[in-house]
C-alpha cells in the first residue's frame, strides 16, 4: 500500500479522528501544553492539537510524508510545529513535552511496532505528562462459521489432479485480514477472551511490558454456541486516555481497521465434554519484525485428542 493510500484510508476514518479529538480536548491545556506526535505522517494529530492551542508540537516521521505534512500546515497557515525526519528511536536527545502520542495501530494491534516504539517514548515525556493511547487490550474468539476459511483454503478445489498440500501449509500457516462478521462468531460475543492487555503509560504497572506476548485459553464445548471450529478471530480495543477509546470489535461500529483471522489446519468436529485449548503468542523484537504462532488442541478430560500448531514465519514463501 503506497503511503499516501494508507493515510486516505486513515483520515478518512470519522470514528478514529473523533476519538483523537476527544482525547486530546481531555489533555491539552491551552496556551501551554507541548506535544510530541511519534509517526506523525500528514501531521494530522498535531493540526487538531494545535487548533486546540497546544503550545508547540514537534512531529516525528522516517517517511517522505513528513514533506506533505510541512506543505499542509503552510497551506493550512498552521505555526508552531517543529518537524524531524527520523524514526523516534534515532533521536538522541529527545524534546521533553507534557503529551506524547502515536497512532501506529495495525489491523493486528502491534504490527507497526506500537509496543516497542511507546517504551521508548517514554524518553519524551516530561515529568507528569501524558502518555496517548495509555493502554491496549487484544482479544481472540473462536469461529464457527465457514465463510472466511473457504474464502481462504481454495486449494483443495484447484483441480486437474494435481496435489497442492505443501502450498495449502504455506497458505494455512498466515493470518488474514478480513471482516470478521457476528455470525462468524455465533452472533455474539460470549466466546471472546481478552488474551492480552498492555499498560503505556510511565509506572509500576507497565515498566517494561515485553515484546513477547503469550497466553493460553481454553473453551469448554458445553458452553459453544456450534459443533466446528474453523479458526479464530482477533480484534482490540485501544484506550487512548482514560475513558477514550477505539476498538476494532466485530460487535463495534466499523472503523478503516478490519479484524485478523487465524485459520486452522483442518476444521476440528466438536461433541460434549470436549474442550479446546489455544496458545497464542506474538514476538514484535525488531530483529523478528513480527511473528505470530498459534497452538490448537483439542481436549478430552484434559488429555490432548489433537494438535494443529501454525506460525506465520511458515508461511513467509
Amino acid at each position: 500500500m503506497s503511503e499516501i493510500e494508507l493515510h486516505r484510508k486513515l483520515l478518512g476514518d470519522g470514528l478514529r479522528n473523533q476519538a483523537l479529538l476527544a482525547a486530546l480536548k481531555k489533555v491539552i491545556r491551552p496556551g501551554k501544553s507541548t506535544v510530541t506526535d511519534i509517526g506523525a505522517g500528514t501531521g494530522f494529530i498535531s493540526f487538531i492539537a494545535r487548533q486546540l492551542e497546544a503550545k508547540q508540537c514537534t512531529l516525528i516521521e522516517y517517511s517522505d510524508t513528513l514533506a506533505l505534512a510541512r506543505e499542509l500546515a503552510r497551506v493550512n497557515k498552521i505555526s508552531g510545529l517543529h518537524f524531524v525526519q527520523a524514526h523516534s528511536a534515532e533521536v538522541k536527545k529527545p524534546p521533553k513535552t507534557d503529551i506524547v502520542i502515536s497512532e501506529t495501530l495495525g489491523n493486528f494491534a502491534l504490527e507497526e511496532g506500537l509496543l516497542e516504539t511507546m517504551v521508548d517514548a517514554r524518553r519524551f515525556l516530561a515529568a507528569g505528562g501524558v502518555m496517548i493511547p495509555c493502554g491496549l487490550r487484544q482479544f481472540v474468539a473462536p469461529v464457527f462459521g465457514s465463510r472466511l476459511q473457504d474464502e481462504i483454503d481454495v486449494w483443495p478445489r484447484v483441480g486437474f489432479g494435481l496435489k497442492l498440500t505443501p502450498a495449502r501449509e504455506a497458505s494455512l500457516n498466515n493470518m488474514y485480514v478480513k471482516w470478521v462478521m457476528p455470525a462468524d462468531l455465533g452472533g455474539d460475543d460470549s466466546h471472546a477472551c481478552e488474551w492480552d492487555r498492555i499498560g503505556f503509560g510511565p509506572g509500576p504497572d507497565s515498566a517494561q511490558p515485553s515484546s513477547l506476548r503469550t497466553a493460553t485459553l481454553r473453551w469448554s464445548v458445553d458452553d459453544l454456541s456450534a459443533t466446528v471450529l474453523h479458526g479464530f478471530a482477533l480484534w482490540w480495543t485501544c484506550e487512548l486516555v482514560p475513558g477514550i477509546f477505539i476498538s476494532t470489535s466485530p460487535f463495534a461500529p466499523a472503523t478503516h481497521w478490519e479484524q485478523v483471522y487465524l485459520p486452522l489446519l483442518e476444521p476440528l468436529r466438536l461433541k460434549l465434554g470436549d474442550e479446546v485449548e489455544l496458545t497464542l503468542s506474538s514476538d514484535t523484537r525488531p530483529r523478528t519484525g513480527l511473528r505470530v504462532a498459534w497452538k490448537t488442541r483439542l481436549l478430552l478430560d484434559s488429555r490432548a485428542v489433537s494438535t494443529q500448531t501454525q506460525d506465520i514465519s511458515r508461511g513467509r514463501i
